[in-house]
């Protein structure tokens, strides 16, 4: 499912967001790459919950933390997103690219999945989704992007 979610987000991402896709011909197209039914039917099914989750009313999405809080991992949270993937979207909370929110979206997002752990390489991804779905966080999806392409180009900084 995971699969049909990152070549949907490669494929759809430059596209403009407010262009709607029919969701037969994308089925149809992911059919003839060679996916299957059932892992189309739960891919799509997932990102119609991501993009819910942007849809919600402002005083819903606004949470207050304290400077001092710390997120507390559940025990199928932290099966599914590992030590070193909770380092990293707390390092993202750090650098002001994941707000409150936008953390609470990828650990749901992360959970729906139907896998027992997400590589460090996939969070990434599902991450730069979220950012990219959410109409309040472009300039965070920038930053990220801009991250993750000198990285993997041997930039460093």
């Amino acid at each position: 499912m995971f699969e049909v979610i990152i070549y949907l987000f490669e494929s759809y991402m430059q596209i403009d967001q407010n262009v709607e896709v029919d969701a037969q011909e994308i089925t149809d197209e992911l059919l003839e790459e060679g996916f299957q039914s059932s892992d189309i039917t739960k891919a799509l099914a997932w990102l119609e919950h991501l993009s819910g989750l942007h849809e919600q009313s402002e005083e819903n999405r606004v949470q207050l933390a304290k400077p001092t809080s710390h997120r507390v991992y559940s025990y199928l949270e932290q099966q599914r997103i590992s030590s070193v993937g909770q380092g990293y979207i707390f390092y993202l909370e750090q650098a002001d690219i994941l707000t409150t929110y936008t953390r609470e979206t990828v650990i749901d997002c992360a959970m729906l999945l139907e896998i027992s752990e997400l590589p460090l390489h996939d969070l990434k991804w599902l991450i730069l989704m979220v950012l990219f779905n959410d109409p309040n966080s472009e300039d965070e999806f920038l930053q990220l992007e801009s991250m993750l392409m000198d990285f993997e180009d041997g930039l460093i900084h």
